[in-house]
């Protein structure tokens, strides 16, 4: 594309272009990964953005100027790109084909497909330290990995849902942790996506942790319904497991164990892992998320 040759020219660095044309960022310097995570997000979700993002930018160094600097380009970018979208407006004929070609957004194209010998597996107090590094030394605010966790996990779903979620039924069952708190999360950005999205709770919502009980203030905000204790009515086309977590422990009880027994024969996309499954010690236990309905 014309604008990562621009991009590479400028920079001196053809390899700054391609991280930012395939969104494999994880080689950038801290400062330019932070510009980038909220490039995207103002342009994928600006519904979702919060003071948090702007506070990320600060902890990078960026001064109030700077941000707005930043804010302006990443808007009018948009901004110029949907009116020429809007108009049917296309590039010139003299561009060479490859720059004509549109190219999607990283990650949003399709999934990709990993077996499980190429990834690094971290066992439960390893993905604890994770978190607690995030938090207390890198600085990550706890609603910014929710958030992100969340955004995610509906951008995900709405690749199973065939690439987009507007018009369909997806339920959405949240615990009181943070796995709860990351489905309130992506039940507010599907049902910004246009789906018709339902929560579940699986305890009062006066139990939920203090952050997850804002991102069920949020999801309230943005007119989604959130029931508890009791498993959906509805025959949802894609069900979001975001009950128990990494840390889950023991069988799943009471009402949490009566949503996942409703999941069964259901599809549902799991958030860090199904509920029902143990990671600690490996144990599957009754009732589990894909299990046969007694």
């Amino acid at each position: 594309m014309q604008h990562g040759e621009a991009l590479a020219a400028a920079a001196g660095d053809a390899s700054l272009a391609e991280a930012v044309a395939s969104g494999a960022h994880e080689q950038l310097e801290p400062r330019l990964r932070a510009m980038l995570a909220y490039a995207l997000k103002l342009t994928r979700t600006p519904a979702a953005m919060t003071e948090a993002d702007v506070d990320a930018l600060r902890r990078q160094g960026l001064d109030d100027r700077a941000i707005v600097d930043a804010n302006q380009v990443v808007a009018y970018y948009n901004y110029v790109n949907r009116v020429a979208d809007g108009l049917g407006v296309e590039l010139e004929p003299s561009w060479p084909a490859e720059a004509r070609r549109r190219r999607p957004y990283a990650g949003l194209d399709q999934l990709p497909s990993i077996g499980a010998d190429e990834l690094p597996w971290l066992s439960v107090e390893q993905m604890r330290e994770v978190d607690r590094i995030a938090v207390e030394e890198a600085g990550m605010l706890l609603e910014q990995m929710m958030e992100n966790a969340g955004r995610s996990l509906a951008a995900v779903a709405r690749q199973m849902l065939g690439g987009s979620a507007a018009g369909k039924q997806v339920a959405v069952l949240a615990g009181p942790g943070g796995n709860g708190g990351g489905g309130l999360v992506a039940a507010r950005h599907l049902a910004a996506a246009g789906a018709a999205v339902n929560v579940t709770l699986d305890r009062p919502p006066s139990e939920l942790a203090p952050v997850p009980s804002r991102q069920h203030a949020l999801a309230r905000a943005a007119a989604v319904p959130v029931a508890h204790a009791e498993p959906p009515a509805s025959n949802p086309e894609l069900i979001l497991d975001a009950l128990l977590g990494y840390s889950q422990a023991g069988p799943p009880r009471e009402a949490t164990a009566r949503l996942i027994e409703w999941t069964s024969g259901r599809r549902v996309l799991a958030l860090d892992a199904p509920s029902g499954l143990e990671l600690a010690s490996g144990s599957l236990h009754e009732p589990h998320v894909g299990g046969r309905r007694r």
